[in-house]
């Protein structure tokens, strides 16, 4: 009896701790979720349209996108306001033009609420309350218009809606600043949260403290990336949580490009579980057999190419139901050998399968000549062929990692080549 019952109470203490484990396991998944979603629309807030992540990784996934612009004499805002479900996302825009540097260094320390200023001069600033005046300035001119208004009265009408304000540098600081805004209008902290990619502090040691409480805030930094830092000689101080991201080693951009941010978000995504597939009921259902990824050697390492098979494949999964995929994934290949390929050995795997049409993919990641700073061109080719393995259609696109990552412009290659294929197999 006595066995029977530790052997019960080992069963019940097994099952309490899987299921801990799963709990936590989900919410890890939809903590990199929000996190990812609020970079890929920092990431877009420099667009003036909507970008090709927040397009493929956003609209295609029921996310709605709205583009906020208020200019005045004091700023030229500018965000993106994306709405799922009870979560609605602000993204303001980082330094891009003349008004955005204007803006970082009108660094006057002015009170929150008017213009009454520190001396430049004066040191001790402990007890003073005071913010960037620039920052806040943008903070006002983003809400202006009736946006403060709207985003509380939603909040009213849906307790349940969390509201989440985020942004890359600039765009951080702004966000940090707008939330102190609609805490201070009533929003709770519950209904409000912030999360900044390598922000700059925007005020006071008192302003910390009155707010830390108020602002559900995570301050995202990444490794080596100084900004983060900047403004403290002049009495800012950071608050809230602070999460270090480490850039991957096939990066070489500064440690602050919002690209690299979005690298490490959307790489701990999917360490966390998560997947670029989404559900989509408008699929082609040609039957079509996918021959293995051809790889030029020596282009990407061991860690890309797992994450940027994935994405291409998961793309196809994406909008095409009817695929058959080869019993290998992908393929090494010497660049000079690929002129002399021959495929007709996948049409005929294809065609034994049932299939009407073979695609083969060949993907390069070449160092561009004179770069001095390691950037490559990305290249994807795609190459239709029909069951007697006669090539019917062929496209290229290239994307360079002057200003993307190589995961990233590994995805932007697919994406730009995506319409032109569905097209192909819809007719």
């Amino acid at each position: 009896m006595k066995n029977l019952l530790i052997m019960h109470c080992l069963l019940a203490m097994l099952i309490f701790f899987t299921n801990a484990a799963k709990v936590s396991a989900e919410e890890d998944l939809e903590t990199e979720e929000i996190r990812l979603v609020c970079a890929i629309c920092s990431m877009g807030a420099y667009s003036d349209d909507e970008s090709y992540l927040m397009r493929s990784m956003l609209n295609e996934r029921g996310w709605t996108i709205e583009k906020i612009a208020q200019k005045n004499n004091r700023a030229d805002a500018r965000a993106y306001l994306v709405s799922k479900n009870n979560v609605k996302v602000l993204a303001i825009a980082g330094t891009e033009n003349l008004k955005d540097v204007e803006v970082n260094f009108r660094v006057g320390r002015v009170h929150l609420n008017d213009n009454t200023t520190l001396n430049p001069y004066e040191e001790d600033v402990s007890d003073k309350f005071f913010v960037h005046r620039g920052f806040r300035d943008y903070a006002d001119v983003v809400l202006s218009d009736g946006l403060a208004e709207r985003l509380k009265n939603s909040v009213a009408n849906n307790p349940n809606e969390i509201i989440y304000l985020t942004g890359h540098s600039l765009g951080g600081a702004v966000a940090t600043i707008a939330a102190i805004r609609l805490a201070d209008s009533g929003i709770s902290t519950k209904n409000l949260k912030v999360i900044t990619f390598g922000a700059p502090a925007v005020g006071s040691r008192m302003l910390a403290k009155n707010y830390s409480d108020k602002i559900d805030l995570t301050r995202v930094v990444m490794r080596g990336d100084v900004i983060k830092r900047s403004l403290r000689v002049l009495g800012y101080v950071q608050f809230g949580e602070t999460l270090e991201y480490k850039q991957s080693s096939s990066s070489d951009h500064m440690e602050h490009k919002m690209s690299v941010y979005l690298d490490c978000a959307i790489r701990n995504y999917l360490k966390a579980g998560g997947t670029l597939r989404y559900e989509n009921n408008d699929k082609i259902a040609t039957p079509i057999y996918i021959a293995p990824i051809h790889l030029v050697k020596g282009d990407f390492n061991s860690e890309d190419e797992k994450l940027i098979l994935s994405a291409l494949d998961d793309s196809l999964r994406n909008d095409f139901s009817n695929l058959t995929f080869a019993p290998i994934q992908s393929i090494k290949i010497n660049e000079k050998k690929i002129l002399d390929e021959d495929f007709d050995e996948f049409a005929t795997e294809g065609k034994n399968l049932g299939c009407k049409y073979t695609l083969v993919r060949i993907i390069r990641a070449k160092k561009i000549r004179d770069a001095q700073d390691g950037r490559r061109f990305v290249t994807l080719e795609e190459i239709i062929l029909d069951k007697n393995g006669i090539p019917l259609s062929m496209q290229t696109s290239g994307e360079s990692t002057e200003e993307l990552t190589i995961f990233e412009a590994a995805i932007a290659v697919q994406e730009n080549l995506k319409d032109n294929l569905k097209n192909f197999f819809a007719n």
